[in-house]
């Protein structure tokens, strides 16, 4: 529920979305009184008798609209825009259904059914997560939904070769070049990138502190909190890098936004610079991942790749982020080669 502000006269308002009227603009319900406690106290009052004498009525689209706004300051700006992107394009078998008649599943679980033909494991389990929150919101309790089991996706990290060529590249690409090297010598996140201000760098020592997501509308906000705790960190920024950081934040102001490109911009950008050189299509977070890659590679332990890259498990590190080079991978298979034909030569002799 949103917070009571406070008006000119004094007196304390909250406002409570009640839907959209026939044209499909939003409504909101208005309580005003002379504290904010008591404000507060009115809307939370409406928006449970409203909750709970007309939850059989609302159809899954008026559901979902009260599940979200009621969340509105709890949960993430994207989360929140996943959710509006899953009822604008996912569940339109769903939408003008009344919850009661959902809430033996039956219509849910023909909903996965088909959009099992086109969506991601990922992408299904997103869908039913917000159905059945919204359902659980309004004491319906959903289970037993089926949906295609996870799937095991590798993902594509440059190789050595291509990581060297890449950073070359970038030199031609002086509009992305910094937010790209950050991405794959500090292993920045790009709603981390976004969020950097000058006043974040200190010479080569960079601060990582919360993060720049699109919400509803596809607008950048700011999030203090970052993914996770380990997200808040500092990290030791190449001298190439340092410099280049400098020149862009001289003529800005401590708390400027870096970066004026938005992280879709900057990938749109990147991926042209790649096809434009015939390589791979190498993602931004790719590079993330080629930041581990290189660390593995040169033996440094997991704590400290999770420290630099802002991951708070080893486990999510290991199973996610923890690659070899396919080069380095042949070379050591090579080498095992030779020691298995040793080993058959030998043996052969005698």
């Amino acid at each position: 529920m949103a917070n009571a502000k406070k008006l000119p006269s004094g007196s304390w308002r909250v406002q409570v979305y009640a839907g959209k009227d026939a044209s499909g603009k939003r409504m909101y319900q208005s309580f005003t009184a002379p504290t904010k406690k008591e404000a507060e106290f009115l809307a939370a009052e409406y928006i449970y008798k409203r909750k709970n004498t007309t939850r059989e009525k609302l159809t899954f689209q008026e559901a979902s609209d009260q599940y979200i706004e009621n969340r509105q300051n709890i949960l993430s700006p994207s989360t929140i825009r996943c959710y509006r992107i899953i009822q604008r394009n996912s569940i339109p078998n769903l939408l003008n259904i009344k919850i009661d008649r959902l809430a033996d599943g039956f219509l849910i679980q023909q909903q996965m059914n088909e959009n099992a033909k086109r969506y991601s494991a990922k992408s299904l389990r997103n869908q039913l997560g917000f159905i059945t929150a919204v359902m659980g919101f309004f004491k319906y309790h959903i289970s037993d939904i089926a949906i295609k089991p996870k799937e095991n996706h590798s993902i594509l990290v440059p190789t050595k070769n291509d990581a060297e060529k890449i950073m070359q590249l970038l030199k031609e690409a002086p509009d992305i070049e910094c937010q790209a090297l950050l991405a794959i010598t500090c292993s920045l996140r790009q709603s981390e990138i976004a969020a950097i201000t000058p006043a974040d760098i200190k010479g080569e020592l960079l601060s990582v502190h919360g993060a720049r997501i699109p919400d509803e509308h596809n607008k950048l906000v700011y999030k203090e909190t970052n993914k996770s705790d380990a997200g808040w960190r500092s990290v030791l920024m190449p001298e190439y890098l340092a410099k280049r950081m400098e020149e862009l934040c001289a003529s800005k102001q401590s708390n400027d936004w870096v970066f004026d490109t938005t992280p879709s911009q900057v990938l749109r950008k990147f991926k042209r610079l790649l096809i434009s050189h015939d390589m791979p299509p190498y993602t931004m977070h790719s590079l993330r991942h080629c930041f581990a890659a290189i660390m593995h590679a040169r033996n440094v332990p997991d704590k400290y790749i999770m420290e630099m890259g802002g991951w708070s498990s080893d486990n999510v590190m290991k199973k996610v982020y923890q690659y070899t080079f396919e080069d380095e991978t042949n070379k050591a298979k090579e080498q095992a080669n030779r020691y298995f034909d040793n080993l058959i030569s030998n043996d052969s002799k005698k």
